[in-house]
């Protein structure tokens, strides 16, 4: 009899999820681990494992406590096992509420720092986890070198549990690498810490990181949803998405070259926006909501007047796709070209327009100029200042990583220098 396990990380109990426009409704961490729940039951997994970051921070232990508890008690009443780590947001919190609730089919592993192992045993099948818990919120030095291979059976395959930062030496975060893993022995490790899925290494051992389940963030985008791992014959087959986060976030560039009316424009917009949601086909059977981060690219006479035609799309559109997922846009960006019949010729200019053809053609050529690099500067200043103004300080609470990069900044330059220079060239014209 095959053993199913239901996995995923960084759930993040406490939090919703964030950057969607007005109109989508709300969802939240606790939403998605109740359907987890539900899925292990309908679909009589044997085993649910975590990894880590289940709830955000110990400040949110009202908020996790009675979803988890009452989590932990419906896979209980249904002989489904939960085994489980603690990751850096929630060293504290999660050994609290587990130990709350004293549900025997809950096992925290490796609570301390140290590495804990424990046998299933379902018919003929069989299999050991190993886990290991963060007991302080950094972690600079991997407890892989510290894993006991006396404690497994080499007959029985391993899954192995661990909040860690794959490929990030200098990580606060317990920093892993693909030689700390390969002395372990284990067959398979289901990881946590970051929230984007992906399979790290597919031979012996495969490592993979689920994701986060729900996608929180604009800044998660792609598919996300917890994962089912099969057991049989003695071996761990690969994960496979058993349901889609109900939110999806996605970036998308339309070309509006052409589009010289607001009619034109529209249609190019909505059209571009529903063929690519369609191009997902099945992947959006769970999806509510699409929202896309939407980048406008192309060569046009009136830049600005391309921004005032679409500017009500962040807060206003709205679209289904016809099999009951809603399009929506949560940010609108401009790469737009002004026509300019040789821009490198009016980049010769000693002019206004001369200045801002030169900065645009240092950027796309990627050179670097004193104006330019004194535009950058410039830009990080004010950037910098901006996030230490009150308003912002809930996103440093939420650990956002930062934007401040030159990479950043030139494509802001960029964006600007081509809508200045659009503007001036249109004043000339009229």
């Amino acid at each position: 009899m095959a053993i199913k396990i239901l996995a995923a990380g960084d759930i993040h109990l406490g939090l919703k999820v964030t950057g969607l426009s007005a109109g989508a409704g709300e969802f939240s961490a606790r939403d998605i681990w109740k359907r987890m729940v539900d899925r292990a039951v309908l679909s009589n997994v044997d085993i649910v494992a975590l990894s880590g970051d289940i709830v955000d921070r110990d400040n949110r232990f009202f908020e996790a406590v009675g979803p988890l508890q009452a989590g932990f008690r419906r896979l209980g009443e249904h002989n489904i096992r939960v085994f489980i780590v603690s990751g850096n947001h929630d060293f504290d919190v999660l050994p609290q509420i587990i130990k709350a609730g004293s549900h025997d089919n809950v096992r925290l592993l490796g609570e301390g720092g140290k590495w804990e192992f424990e046998k299933f045993v379902k018919g003929n099948e069989a299999v050991q986890f190993a886990g290991w818990s963060f007991p302080v919120q950094h972690v600079r030095d991997s407890p892989l070198k510290r894993f006991d291979t006396g404690n497994i059976d080499p007959a029985i395959p391993g899954v192995g549990l661990l909040h860690a930062d794959f490929g990030a030496g200098d990580s606060p975060y317990n920093p892993v690498s693909l030689a700390d893993f390969a002395i372990t022995g284990m067959d398979t490790w289901i990881l946590g810490h970051i929230h984007k899925p992906q399979e790290l290494n597919i031979s012996h051992p495969y490592i993979f990181y689920p994701g986060s389940p729900l996608a929180l963030s604009s800044k998660e985008t792609g598919a996300h949803g917890p994962v089912l791992i099969t057991i049989s014959n003695n071996s761990v087959g690969r994960a496979e998405r058993v349901f889609a986060s109900p939110v999806r976030f996605e970036n998308i560039s339309i070309d509006i070259s052409g589009c010289e009316s607001e009619e034109a424009l529209r249609d190019t917009l909505v059209s571009g926006l529903l063929d690519r949601s369609l191009s997902f086909g099945d992947e959006l059977q769970d999806v509510s909501c699409i929202s896309y981060g939407l980048m406008l690219t192309g060569i046009h006479s009136n830049p600005a007047l391309v921004e005032s035609w679409s500017s009500g799309m962040k807060d206003d559109f709205s679209h289904e796709t016809g099999g009951g997922t809603m399009i929506l846009v949560h940010g609108t960006d401009y790469n737009i070209q002004p026509e300019v019949s040789n821009i490198r010729e009016l980049a010769r200019q000693n002019s206004p327009a001369g200045i801002l053809a030169r900065t645009i053609v240092a950027i796309e050529d990627g050179e670097e100029t004193e104006f330019l690099k004194n535009l950058l500067a410039e830009w990080k200043e004010n950037h910098r200042e901006m996030n230490r103004k009150e308003i912002y300080l809930h996103l440093q609470k939420m650990r956002l990583p930062d934007d401040d990069t030159d990479e950043k900044g030139k494509q802001f330059i960029l964006t600007e220098s081509k809508r200045l220079l659009g503007n001036l060239l249109q004043q000339k014209s009229e």
